[in-house]
């Protein structure tokens, strides 16, 4: 499997969940990326380091945050929360603007060559305010899931 698709499943998405700040929610989803076996210890660890110095927040349609790395990940793969409340992450365009996040897609990658490329797929994707408003709302992982696969064109693979 190539950096092209992206592992996930319904045991790396979170619905409808509150957090008060960035960390927790980079955290929790992180640590479920470890349980699953796709990343190491370090990648926590780099990608908190990592959103001080380059935040991740989109001021899409509707608001997105996209923490990447490739530091400790061991597969490349995507788990998402969705948000009761907006956390505020800082534009990823480094203005100190607060955007007021309603889902999060934490994803790692292998080669950090493509991670460009992984983030313009991302950020086209979501330009469709309707798109992510239908992952927000979704009522389980599994939709969330096949929705999202469906956004993304096949770049998911949930088969595992």
């Amino acid at each position: 499997m190539g950096e092209s698709q992206m592992k996930t499943n319904e045991r790396l998405v979170l619905l409808n969940q509150r957090f008060e700040n960035p960390a927790e929610v980079i955290s929790r989803l992180a640590g479920m990326a470890k349980e699953e076996g796709l990343v190491e210890e370090l990648f926590v660890v780099k990608l908190l380091e990592r959103e001080i110095e380059y935040p991740t927040g989109l001021p899409m349609p509707v608001p997105l945050a996209i923490p990447h790395i490739s530091d400790g990940c061991c597969e490349p793969f995507v788990s998402i929360a969705t948000l009761a409340e907006p956390v505020l992450f800082k534009n990823m365009d480094r203005s100190g603007e607060n955007i007021p996040a309603k889902i999060v897609f934490l994803f790692g990658i292998l080669d950090p060559k493509n991670q460009l490329s992984v983030l313009r797929r991302f950020a086209r994707a979501f330009a469709n305010g309707d798109d992510v408003g239908r992952l927000v709302a979704a009522k389980s992982p599994a939709a969330l899931l096949r929705e999202l696969d469906g956004i993304l064109e096949g770049m998911l693979d949930i088969s595992w």
